[in-house]
């Protein structure tokens, strides 16, 4: 036998070197990748367009879905209630309530484009009830009328058992 394989020695060496590159391809690899490009700069906002204000000029106006009167009621706003207008369709306006964000159609015509200025009701003092003179009833004036016997439109008609 030989001597080198009896030790256990060169076996071992080459148990060592097994593991040795083994444990080298464990090792993370390096990669040489070229950096990232600087993000764009950020899009600049553009700005909202702006939007007539617009008030309501009736007690109350249907808000629709859709122009026209056969379109369904959204909600009802009320006397001065601020609007944005934000379309024009024939005789409709596309409107956004300015209260809660809500979008749809008004009939152009109560639209103004400053609130109604609402009159302030006026408190009348009442009048003073003046007394009545005291009419004499007939009897006491002497005249008699004479009473015509009520005479019914139909004579009765006779029920049948």
């Amino acid at each position: 036998m030989d001597e080198t394989t009896a030790n256990g020695r060169p076996a071992a060496w080459i148990c060592a070197l097994g593991l040795v590159i083994s444990l080298m391809g464990c090792q993370p690899r390096v990669n040489n990748t070229p950096p990232l490009p600087p993000p764009p700069p950020p899009a600049v906002a553009l700005p909202q367009p702006v939007r007539p204000t617009s008030y309501v000029t009736v007690n109350q106006l249907n808000l629709r879905a859709c122009p026209g009167k056969d379109s369904p009621k959204i909600s009802a706003l009320e006397l001065n209630a601020e609007v944005e207008k934000m379309g024009q369709c024939e005789n409709w306006t596309q409107i956004r309530v300015k209260k809660n964000g809500t979008i749809g159609y008004v009939d152009s015509r109560y639209l103004s484009p400053q609130p109604v200025k609402v009159a302030q009701p006026i408190k009348k003092k009442p009048k003073k009830a003046k007394p009545r003179k005291a009419i004499p009833p007939p009897e006491a004036t002497g005249e008699e009328e004479e009473a015509e016997p009520k005479q019914e439109p139909f004579p009765p008609i006779p029920r049948v058992m």
